[in-house]
């Protein structure tokens, strides 16, 4: 008897450590347009061999897939299934575009720099822009809390770092200075905004 009022006590104590460690967090950050459509409800927290960092994982399960500041369709792990747009299929299909630059005998000026060129080797893309950019984690640099720095890149014109998690890839592009060192072409912030989609 004392076993199992031992567990339960341990269980719930799990639990509450649980809920409090992944509060709502994206909903006070933005603003969301209609309720929630798809989420990450399996929990899938890999892709691959390669730990998707923690501030991702909890996008995927509060907001999941959507159009995100008006230009990123954020895409989520969906294990096994049919859908084209999931974290599995987009990566795939944007690693092998960045792989198609890195062995193109003229490759973009941009990955004549051996640093833009690592990086785009270690890119694991997560977000595609509307116009072109895509967002990725350089997957090279891991932290002790598994987050990844990520940044945005914009062929041919650059390779932006943007942040250190996804809340700050968030807060970088919706400030009203921050976002004109990644944004070149970009005359204001993008709204902080996001729009949950039906996968397909």
């Amino acid at each position: 008897m004392y076993e199992l009022i031992t567990l339960f006590f341990v269980v719930l104590h799990f639990k509450l450590a649980f809920a409090t460690k992944n509060k709502t967090v994206y909903s006070e950050i933005l603003d969301v347009k209609t309720p929630v459509l798809t989420l990450n409800k399996q929990r899938i927290v890999r892709l691959g061999d390669f730990l998707i960092p923690p501030s991702y994982q909890q996008f995927s399960f509060e907001l999941g897939y959507g159009r995100l500041l008006e230009l990123f369709f954020t895409y989520i792990p969906m294990g096994e299934s049919n859908y084209t747009n999931t974290l599995e299929e987009q990566n795939a299909y944007l690693k092998s575009i960045f792989q198609s630059y890195l062995t193109n005998p003229a490759p973009p000026k941009l990955l004549h720099d051996p640093v833009n060129y690592r990086l785009i080797t270690n890119a694991e893309p997560f977000l595609f822009g509307e116009n072109g950019e895509v967002v990725f984690w350089d997957s090279e640099h891991p932290t002790a809390d598994g987050e990844c720095p990520i940044y945005l890149a914009c062929f041919p014109i650059g390779i932006y770092f943007v942040g250190n998690n996804f809340s700050e890839f968030i807060e970088t592009l919706t400030h009203p200075t921050s976002f004109k060192n990644i944004l070149k072409y970009y005359n204001e912030a993008l709204p902080p905004t996001f729009e949950p989609l039906e996968i397909e």
